[in-house]
């Protein structure tokens, strides 16, 4: 197998490394179960940022937990983490309210208050004021 099908997993920013632990994978290994290899070695220690990938005994590359997120891993996907699609500027949909107890600075923020009732500090000083 061409060690050009696994370019899809290598990472251009890391660029050569020989500091790195290496996955040594069986020769003509598909590109899909290398990609699954890789996610369990990231899943498995969440300080690896970075490995040399090794298939058939021949160095292919340096492959990175962020390319593989890049390439939409979910298993290396935390809750939160965003699909890119973000546009930049200031949300239309909502604004984050932020209220303050003027007794104990505890902080409360919000995304939306029902008119009825504020926030109340949960100390028990009262309702928190809402701060600019």
């Amino acid at each position: 197998m061409n060690s050009d099908v696994y370019d899809l997993l290598l990472d251009p920013r890391a660029g050569a490394r020989t500091d790195l632990p290496v996955v040594d994978l069986p020769a003509d290994w598909p590109v899909a179960d290398a990609a699954l290899a890789l996610e369990a070695v990231f899943a498995d220690d969440a300080t690896t940022p970075a490995v040399l990938l090794m298939v058939g005994d021949r160095e292919i590359g340096v492959s990175s937990r962020d390319r593989l997120v890049d390439l939409g891993s979910a298993v290396l996907r935390s809750p939160g983490d965003g699909d890119g699609a973000t546009l930049p500027g200031a949300s239309l949909r909502y604004r984050i309210l932020r209220f303050r107890c003027p007794v104990c600075a505890t902080v409360a923020r919000r995304i939306h208050v029902d008119p009825r009732e504020a926030p109340s500090c949960p100390n028990g000083h009262g309702q928190l004021e809402p701060q600019r």
